[in-house]
């Protein structure tokens, strides 16, 4: 019996390894966003207003995000892969793309905790580093 239960483990791994990286780095950003939600807590009412019960909300979104990742990797493994891969050269393209809404997501979740605190948009200060780097691109190249 328990060679049966090992075997199946070992290939449910088997299966589900492509999409790990994407799972990782989805569960990366729920924990920067936790931390930066306590840095937040913290900054905003002190140390009274940190809750484990608050807490609890990340294991439940760490388990949706890692399930929509798995499910989406399944159906277009199995079933749309095909279908898809006619359009998109991209390998496991509806799957990359459940990943990056996560994170993308929790980003924006980081961007609102900064500016609660800092008052600054970390991403307005992003683009307008980004437009300013191209200036001096074009400045440099002529």
């Amino acid at each position: 019996m328990k060679t049966y239960i090992a075997i199946a483990a070992a290939s449910i791994i088997a299966v589900l390894s492509p999409v790990a990286p994407m799972i990782y780095i989805s569960l990366f950003s729920i924990f920067l966003d936790t931390c930066f939600g306590v840095w937040r807590s913290v900054k905003k009412n002190g140390w009274v207003s940190f809750k484990s019960r608050k807490l609890s909300a990340t294991l439940s979104k760490s388990l949706l995000y890692s399930l929509a990742i798995v499910l989406t990797f399944l159906v277009e493994k199995f079933i749309a892969g095909d279908l898809v891969s006619h359009f998109i050269a991209i390998e496991l393209v509806m799957t990359k793309i459940v990943a990056f809404f996560c994170v993308v997501v929790e980003i924006k979740s980081i961007n609102e905790s900064v500016e609660s605190v800092t008052g600054k948009n970390m991403l307005q200060c992003l683009r307008q580093f980004i437009t300013r780097a191209k200036n001096e691109a074009k400045d440099l190249s002529r």
